[in-house]
């Protein structure tokens, strides 16, 4: 019998940073990690220069054909990511091959109301769902609120490779003038909020610009200063990060209740010694330590973006030390760590 098999709707996939981590860490730890997908994602996409960049190859596709079945039997346990993905259509598959699994809840597959797993279908997971993985204290705590028994949730953060970014990271920054955030141009990112602040914050900071990679089209005539950039590759991603002076994460609840988790480029950013400044929401707090690696503001707070982006361009020792923290909060990500949590604590035969 094989180990483990990751069984996701479709990989490889740029945003799938932390789900690669996980392979890539648990793989070279010693585990034997197969990828199973219902769609193959784009041979392209690459997580990082060298070998360990390259996604895990893909042992079966489409989990409509008939010897899906008879594929994930041959493993020891199965895995996947995001709550909807796992509790309908993982679920009924694991119980046909009769093999244990387990899942990492994040952001819309909790909180957005049109895909949300409901109270009733977490009731009529059988025992064969050994773990529900929460990546922070306030997811678990959310899931225990539709009915998941306590011990059947384990908090662990997602994975971020920061052996390799600790080791390139630029020292922390010493003034404010190249802000950055990263992410989808949908409503929960928050970025008006963000462009907002931005522009009151520039009329006495001039020198101040802003850049969101994956904001294109989200300001029909950008003013001097915003840069407005297409979604990249994760080594592009990561070199404006190492260039940024602060790393914004402006997140804000979507009228359809989807929220963010904990943003990926937060960890990325503190583990490149970047200050991040974050909306006060969701499990974000779990990284960001208010004071310490960064500044925490109530989600959609106009005025307290605007507040902190003027304090850390005033404040160039503050703006330092908070750059300084961040490897310190950004480690509990560590994949290695976060491999062997889930060895340990999900993967135990």
């Amino acid at each position: 019998m094989r180990d483990i098999a990751y069984v996701l709707p479709e990989y490889p996939v740029p945003s799938q940073t932390f789900v690669h981590a996980e392979i890539a860490a648990l793989s070279a730890a010693g585990r034997t990690i197969d990828v199973v997908v219902h769609r193959a994602g784009d041979p392209d996409v690459r997580f990082g220069p060298g070998d360990d960049g390259i996604p895990a190859p893909v042992v079966h596709v489409g989990l409509d054909r008939p010897d899906t079945v008879r594929v994930l039997a041959r493993y020891r346990h199965l895995h996947t990511h995001f709550a909807d993905f796992g509790v309908r259509v993982l679920a009924p598959l694991a119980a046909r091959a009769d093999r244990p699994w387990s899942v990492t809840v994040h952001a819309y597959d909790l909180f957005r109301k049109d895909a949300a797993v409901r109270p009733d279908e977490w009731a009529a997971l059988d025992a064969r769902c050994r773990k529900v993985v929460a990546i922070s204290r306030f997811h678990a705590s959310y899931v225990q609120s539709t009915g998941v028994a306590a011990e059947r949730v384990v908090v662990i953060p997602n994975a971020v490779r920061l052996a390799e970014l600790l080791q390139g990271a630029p020292v922390p920054p010493t003034r404010l003038r190249r802000v950055l955030a990263v992410g989808r141009p949908v409503v929960k990112k928050g970025f008006p909020v963000l462009v907002q602040a931005w522009a009151r914050a520039r009329a006495a900071v001039p020198e101040l610009t802003l850049e969101i990679i994956g904001g294109v089209g989200l300001v029909a005539d950008p003013p001097p200063g915003l840069i407005l950039s297409p979604m990249c590759t994760y080594a592009e991603v990561l070199r404006a990060m190492a260039a940024a002076d602060l790393v914004v994460a402006p997140s804000v609840v979507a009228p359809d209740g989807d929220m963010d988790g904990i943003p990926t480029v937060l960890a990325e950013a503190a583990a490149l010694r970047r200050p991040v400044l974050a909306s006060s929401l969701s499990g974000i707090g779990d990284l960001v330590c208010d004071g310490v690696n960064g500044l925490l503001v109530p989600a959609g707070d106009i005025d307290g973006l605007t507040r902190a982006l003027l304090r850390l361009a005033a404040r160039p020792d503050e703006l330092q030390r908070l750059g300084a923290g961040g490897p310190m909060l950004a480690a509990a990500h560590d994949a290695r760590r976060v491999a062997a949590r889930l060895d340990a604590e999900v993967f135990a035969a």
